[in-house]
């Protein structure tokens, strides 16, 4: 028997379940942090499936990260390394399947990411949301001497911020709570109202957020949104129509110049071990996975990346 972290009719629940059924390599979960994006289908009552999908774990002794997409490694997007366009099978562990918060699970062999030495497996599950960051920098196009920006300062909007500095940004970020602006600081950004910027990410995933990035960049600026919309992206449509807005979407990641950009920000994570400093503000045991998602859904309670480990 595993325990598995579950959403129910009575809100986050530890199960026992059988092993893992079906084919893939066995992993003993190190750590599974939570994304805002958990906590969303938490709200969503019962649901069949374990969640998570920002994890790390050990095989037969072996730490890994791992790249919890699935994708068919044929199509076109595929073969020119943009899997997280996939035409033919995209999916996300922990989203309608099952996710990796629990004891054990399993995943396809070509899900493991290495881990430098430097790297503690009880950190490498940021490697998923630092990955995720990177990918959008990227989206951003962002040139030398390009003034940069982020709006929202949760933890994607923070890893967004640590990935551009140590790419030799000076980003301004716009974050709501003071312990997220103290964070933006301590990765090296100035926090304030970004204006005029060649590059604004959106990392809030709201109405607001949209109009905020238009609002701050300059006239034919790009804007990445990178928050997740599941309906419209409400853009303001005067305003970006009338500084001629360059709108790039941005999702998870997959593979740049033959690298995966997991593995990147793997590098990155054990290159720079304040980002995971900083970041991580939680750590719960297993077991109480229901007060982790309490506390990481409490922004006033100084959350940012809260962890789930055995």
């Amino acid at each position: 028997m595993t325990r598995v972290v579950r959403s129910t009719t009575d809100g986050i629940a530890v199960e026992e379940r059988d092993e893992p059924p079906g084919s893939g390599v066995l992993v003993e979960l190190a750590a599974a942090s939570i994304c805002g994006t958990d906590l969303e289908l938490a709200g969503l009552g019962e649901l069949p499936f374990v969640l998570g999908h920002e994890l790390a774990g050990r095989v037969a002794g072996t730490p890994f990260a791992i790249e919890p997409t699935r994708f068919c490694g044929e199509c076109a997007q595929c073969r020119m390394g943009a899997t997280q366009r996939c035409v033919d099978g995209f999916a996300l562990m922990g989203f309608f399947s099952d996710g990796g918060m629990a004891e054990e699970f399993r995943v396809p062999d070509y899900a493991l990411v290495p881990l430098p030495a430097s790297l503690p497996v009880g950190d490498a599950c940021l490697v998923e949301p630092v990955a995720v960051a990177l990918h959008a920098t990227r989206r951003g196009e962002i040139a030398d001497g390009h003034t940069v920006a982020v709006v929202g300062g949760g933890s994607i909007g923070l890893a967004v911020t640590a990935c551009l500095v140590s790419q030799g940004h000076s980003p301004t970020v716009e974050a709501r709570h003071p312990h997220q602006q103290e964070a933006a600081e301590r990765l090296g950004a100035t926090v304030g109202r970004a204006t005029d910027a060649d590059v604004v990410i959106e990392a809030t995933g709201s109405a607001d957020g949209v109009a905020r990035s238009v609002d701050a960049a300059r006239p034919g600026g790009r804007v990445v949104v990178l928050g997740v919309f599941h309906g419209h992206i409400p853009l303001p449509g005067l305003p970006a129509l009338h500084k001629e807005i360059v709108v790039a979407a941005s999702t998870t990641y997959g593979r740049h110049a033959g690298h995966r950009e997991t593995e990147e920000a793997a590098a990155l994570l054990a290159a720079n071990p304040d980002i995971a400093a900083t970041l991580v503000t939680h750590r719960f045991p297993l077991d109480e996975a229901a007060r982790a998602f309490a506390a990481a859904a409490d922004r006033t309670s100084g959350a940012i990346k809260v962890i789930v480990e055995p």
